[in-house]
Formats: structure tokens, C-alpha cells, sequence
């Protein structure tokens, strides 16, 4: 790791699963002779499919980093996961690296993972390059491709390189700008340079002027002009390659190491974004103090826990100290560890630009900012993906109990879109993830730790209030021998506005109620709304005005105050039209134009209010509100709807008041789960 940054190119893999990622990856370091020989998906040999779940599944789960030397510049390259099940690797991946390979399948063409890729990546602000592969697919309609790239990713993707040929007899791609351009590319490569042109000179004031004026630009001045372009998001340049054919491969190489940005540059402004403890942003340059970032966290069997991180400025040796900036411990490091796919070896430092691993530092997370204790910053916190399947769980064995938790929390510290917590609404233990098969991997993960588990749909995490004002007074008195217990509690009920929980107000005068009970009074409502009074969920959105009561001298204790207050409250509750609230999801769908009506008729269904229906090229974007407990298992309902073409994003918008018949069921169920047996 001896290389300036300058000389540092690093990257990441992206795009729709089938799009031939791995297999890029392979044929990258074999071209730059790290590997004897190429290895291939269903030999399992891959570097970067290492996992054991990757092998046997044959697609990636994991985004595992690599390096290889090519024209004296290093590159670090990261291989993502393509499918939307594992998205929660790839995303968190973007933030180490400043160009995305955004690869595009020639026979499959764009799909919604590809277009989500390429938003975050663009979020990021990274540069974003397409990579068509398997040029050698057949039947391969070039024009259709292109413009389906354009009406999905924008008029700013523009081919600058030509396969001769697509299909089988397919032997090398010709450069746009190339002066011998075979006749039967001309018109096409003449369209794209126009195009690309048009998009490299908007980046320079001068050059734009220049062309304005004459018509013309040199290939001297656009070549020297496209990787600022490249870098801004001025351009976004398609290239092809064929591994099976072995065509644009070296080409790419020598697009990355020429044109894609250095880590010294990211979407033209200093590296990553970075704040400061007053909220203002820093710009970090690479020769300051020591600051990387984590972007992923991996549990070794042999090493316990290691973080990956990208270096973004200043330089740290081995065997030192580092600050977590969100905690401001300072942790001890042995080694660091330079990566190639599973394998990790000792390296002496690390510079900015270097992605390298640190093990055995426990408390440190995905994101986290680490620095020498010099620099003063926390870089931009990393996306994640919000999960979409959400399974109750609990261990199959008693004596499973105790590692449950732990070994939970250690597999969702791995993996930034697997959520496990604890649902306070329902008090159960929840695990969360991207689909069905993601939280399945992870429990499989879980047997590995001889922790078996059961799982089932978890409960709705309903709420109870009121609809309108009540009252209600309860006297409480028992004398079973001796001192008695006594107490009489007059309270009046409001709702108050969602979102506003609780008001205890005390109106009591004359004493009617001693100064020293008004306490216990109001324990008594609040342990009673967190238990629920209606379905056994908690009781939100209401004022509890207790405004008259009477006491004994002797009898009258705080015990017998909270018992009165607790059945006043739920006798009041009774008169004021009690309610069930559901949580209302905000969701957001992507799919095929021809599935719009298909999807728009089964969010009615579930009761969907849909708020926009709006068409970006042949991709249909639906946004509508929906009861969670229509959507627990619309992962995989969507994907059956639209042939695994579908996508939806969801989260917590508001509670509404659940429909009377509906609620009446959840009243039923929990009284028939109260009867003694």
C-alpha cells in the first residue's frame, strides 16, 4: 500500500443480480494477473463469493473488497450483492469508494434494482459508469437497450465505446471518438459523440463558450475535460464488455485508472461530506489528520470482529490508537489488514484513499467516524435501507434464552439492514430485514450459533385512545381484619391531538384528596395505559384530569390511591368512546408501467389510500398510505404480482383510528385471552 492517493482508483461494483458482477470482478483480476486462473459462479471459486450461503445459492449475499494493480495505479474494488434482498450490503458499500460500475445486464436491460443502485449512488455523489454486459447475448436489440438505459437513468448515460458486434461473433469495442470506426457504426458512433460532447463541454465555462463559437471541440480538450464531467454527473459513460468473448475488459481497466475520479475528488467538492460538533460543514483534504470511515462490519470465526473502513484522510500506522468518534473512546489496534476477498494480511499503514480492516475493537458500528484524535470531524452518516419483513421471534430452548439476544444483536451489527429490537407496543422480540430470504440467511446464521429459534407474524403494534370526553369516579375499600385500605378517585377524561401521549392534570381543591396520594394517582393512569385498557395495547392521545376524591385518615394509603385511579380511569375510558389506532405505513412503490393497474387495485384491497400515481419512462411510481397489517407480507406478494420486477420502500407515517369491525375482532381476541383456562 506504498501509492499516493493519486494513484489510488477505488470502485464498486453494482447492479441488478444477473447482471454478471462477479463474474466482471473475476475477469478484472485475472487481466491484471492476481489470479492464475479466472474462477466462475457455478465452480464456486470465485474470490469475491467466498460465503458458504453465497456458494450455495450461487449469487452474492455480501460485498466483499479486492485489489489489483493495473497501469501502476492501484484499484480497490468492492463486488455487491445484487439482489434487493441484500441491498443492505451493497448500499453501505457506496460510501467507501468514489465511482459506482453500475452493471447492465445486455439481455435483461434495466430493472428496479438497477435504478435504485443508481439513485443511491448518485445520493452519494459518486461518479457513476455503466458496464453492459454479456455482449455476446443474442437477439440483443442495441437501440432499445440504449433507450431504455436513458428513459430510466437519464438523457446524461451515453454510450463512448461500441461492441463491432453483439451475440457470439462479438471480438472487440471500438471507441466512439476513434478515427477508424467500422462503417457499419458510423451513424450510431457519430449520434453518441454528439451526445457526449454536448454533456463534456457543459462542465467548462470556457470550453462551452468555445464550442458555442465554432462548432467544434477537439478530442485533446474533451478528453482533457471528461473526468471533471465524469466526476460532476455531467456524463454518464456506458461501456461493453463480454467476459465469455474477453471484449472490453482491458478497456475498462484504462477507463477506471484514466478517468474515474482519484480519492482526492468525489462529485467535485473535497471528499465526503463531513460536519464538525456545531453542525458546519469541514472540508477534509487528503493530507490532514488521520479520518476514516466504517462501512462494514464482519464477525470472523477466527478474528471476532472486524471493521472495514476507508481511509479519507491523513495516514496511520499498525499497532496504534484510534478514536470512535460516537463514543470519544479511544480503542488499542493490533494489525491492519489489507483485503482480498476473505483473505486478510497485515499491512504496516494505511493512507488516505486505502480501504483496510481493524479486528477485534467491539464497540465500534457501521458508519462510525474514526480518527487519531486529531481531526475533528464526523463524516456524513451512511444510508441504509429501511427493512421491509418484520417476524416475531423466540428460542426453540429454554436454555437458548440467554444468547438469543446477544447473538442477534451481533448478526444486526453486521448488517446494516438486518434490525433485531424489542417492539414496545407489543413486548415482543422482533427481527427485521429486507425480504423473506434475508431473514432467513440470518437465521440460518443464527443455527450456526446452535441458537435455534421459532418465528411467527409478529403482533400489529396497535394503540388504544379515546374518541371523546368521559368520567368516571371509583370508590376502592377492603377491611379484611386490622388497618383497611380506602380511597375514592373522581377523574374526566380528554383526547388530545395524535402524537401527544399523556397529560396528567390535578384539579383537586379543599383537599379532598391529600397532597401526598396525588402521586400515586397518577402512577396508577400511567400503569394502566401502558398496559392497555381496551385490547391490552398502550393508551395514548389522552388528558387525565382528576379533579374530586375522598380518603380516610387511617385506611387511606398510596397502594389503595393507584388501585381507585386505576379503575377510575378505566370506568372513565368506558364513557368516552374508546378506540383502536392502527399504524398507517407511507409507501412508496416502483414497477413496470403495465403492472400499474395491477398494483393500484390490490392497495385498494388492503385498504391503501393511494396520494400519486406518476410514470418516469416505462417504471410506474406509485406512493399511497396503508395499514401495516396489510403490508406484512407484501414482500413477497409484490414480487408475485409483478414477476419479481417489483420494488416498495415503506415507513412509519401515522396511527389512525382502525375500522369498528376490525377493532371489535382485536377486543374479542384479547378478552377470550384473558379468561382463566
Amino acid at each position: 500500500m506504498a501509492q499516493s492517493s493519486a494513484d489510488v482508483r477505488n470502485v464498486a461494483l453494482v447492479g441488478a443480480g444477473g447482471a454478471g458482477k462477479t463474474t466482471l470482478s473475476e475477469a478484472l483480476l485475472h487481466h491484471c494477473k492476481v489470479t492464475s486462473r479466472r474462477g466462475t459462479v457455478p465452480e464456486k471459486n470465485t474470490l469475491t463469493d467466498w460465503d458458504d450461503d453465497e456458494k450455495e445459492r450461487q449469487h452474492s449475499i455480501l460485498a466483499t473488497p479486492v485489489h489489483m494493480p493495473w497501469d501502476d495505479k492501484r484499484i480497490n474494488l468492492i463486488d455487491t450483492p445484487g439482489a434487493i434482498d441484500f441491498i443492505g450490503e451493497a448500499i453501505p458499500a457506496l460510501a467507501g469508494v468514489e465511482t459506482a460500475l453500475l452493471c447492465i445486464n445486455a439481455h435483461d436491460g434495466v430493472g428496479v434494482a438497477t435504478r435504485r443502485l443508481f439513485r443511491a449512488a448518485r445520493d452519494q455523489g459518486l461518479a457513476v459508469v455503466i458496464v453492459i454486459t454479456r455482449v455476446e447475448s443474442e437477439n440483443v436489440d442495441a437501440d432499445a437497450l440504449y433507450s431504455s438505459i436513458q428513459g430510466a437513468l437519464g438523457e446524461r448515460a451515453v454510450p463512448i465505446n461500441l461492441p463491432d458486434a453483439w451475440g457470439g461473433s462479438s471480438s472487440r469495442v471500438v471507441d466512439i471518438f476513434a478515427a477508424d470506426i467500422p462503417d457499419d457504426l458510423q451513424a450510431a458512433a457519430e449520434d453518441f459523440r454528439q451526445q457526449a460532447t454536448d454533456r463534456v463541454v457543459e462542465c467548462d465555462d470556457d470550453l462551452l463558450e468555445s464550442y458555442f463559437e465554432s462548432g467544434e471541440v477537439s478530442n485533446e480538450d474533451l478528453a482533457a475535460a471528461f473526468p471533471r464531467a465524469l466526476r460532476q454527473g455531467n456524463i454518464v459513460p456506458m461501456l461493453h464488455v463480454s467476459v465469455e468473448k474477453d471484449v472490453g475488459v482491458n478497456k475498462l481497466l484504462d477507463f477506471i485508472t484514466h478517468d474515474c475520479p482519484m480519492p482526492a475528488s468525489r462529485a467535485g467538492t473535497a471528499m465526503r461530506k463531513a460536519t464538525d460538533a456545531d453542525g458546519n460543514e469541514v472540508e477534509v483534504a487528503v493530507d490532514g489528520p488521520f479520518s476514516a470511515q466504517v462501512w462494514k462490519i464482519a464477525v470472523d470465526a477466527h478474528v471476532g470482529k472486524v471493521a472495514y473502513m476507508r481511509v479519507w484522510s491523513g495516514s496511520l500506522p499498525s499497532k496504534t490508537q484510534i478514536v470512535i468518534e460516537r463514543t470519544g473512546k479511544t480503542e488499542r489496534i493490533g494489525d491492519l489488514l489489507e483485503l482480498q476477498g476473505k483473505e486478510m494480511s497485515a499491512v504496516g499503514s494505511a493512507s488516505a484513499g486505502d480501504i483496510v480492516a481493524v479486528a477485534k475493537v467491539d464497540d465500534i458500528q457501521i458508519g462510525d467516524t474514526v480518527t487519531d484524535g486529531q481531526a475533528k470531524w464526523t463524516f456524513a452518516p451512511i444510508p441504509t435501507p429501511v427493512p421491509k419483513v418484520t417476524l416475531a421471534i423466540e428460542p426453540k430452548n429454554r436454555n437458548d434464552e440467554a444468547k438469543l439476544g446477544p447473538e442477534l444483536h451481533k448478526l444486526a451489527d453486521a448488517d446494516a439492514a438486518f434490525v433485531a429490537e424489542r417492539e414496545e407496543a407489543t413486548g415482543e422480540m422482533v427481527v427485521r430485514g429486507m425480504s423473506t430470504l434475508h431473514v432467513d440467511i440470518m437465521l440460518k446464521r443464527l443455527e450456526r450459533k446452535k441458537v435455534e429459534t421459532v418465528t411467527r407474524q409478529p403482533r400489529i403494534p396497535y394503540l388504544e385512545t379515546i374518541s371523546a370526553n368521559g368520567a368516571a369516579s371509583y370508590r376502592h375499600k377492603k377491611q379484611s381484619g386490622g388497618r383497611g385500605q380506602f380511597a375514592e378517585v373522581h377523574l374526566r377524561l380528554e383526547p388530545l391531538p395524535r402524537g401527544e401521549k399523556f397529560e396528567f392534570v390535578d384539579e383537586v381543591v379543599g383537599g379532598t384528596i391529600p397532597r401526598q396520594f396525588i402521586p400515586a394517582v397518577e402512577k396508577g393512569i400511567r400503569e394502566t395505559c401502558a398496559k392497555g385498557v381496551i385490547a391490552g395495547y398502550p393508551f395514548v392521545d389522552v388528558k387525565a384530569i382528576v379533579h374530586f376524591g375522598k380518603f380516610h385518615d387511617v385506611d387511606s394509603d398510596e397502594h389503595s390511591f393507584k388501585l381507585a385511579s386505576s379503575q377510575a380511569f378505566r370506568a372513565s375510558v368506558d364513557t368516552a368512546k374508546p378506540v383502536i389506532l392502527e399504524p398507517i405505513m407511507a409507501v412508496d412503490i416502483e414497477v413496470p408501467s403495465r403492472f400499474m393497474g395491477d398494483i393500484s387495485g390490490d392497495l385498494n384491497s388492503r385498504r391503501g389510500r393511494i396520494l400519486s400515481m406518476n410514470q418516469e419512462g416505462d417504471t410506474a411510481i406509485i406512493q399511497a398510505h396503508v395499514p401495516l397489517a396489510e403490508m406484512m407480507q407484501y414482500s413477497t406478494e409484490l414480487r408475485s404480482l409483478t414477476a419479481g420486477e417489483g420494488d416498495f420502500s415503506f415507513q412509519m407515517d401515522h396511527y389512525d383510528v382502525l375500522p369498528s369491525h376490525l377493532a371489535s375482532e382485536i377486543i374479542a381476541k384479547h378478552k377470550k385471552d384473558m379468561q382463566p383456562a
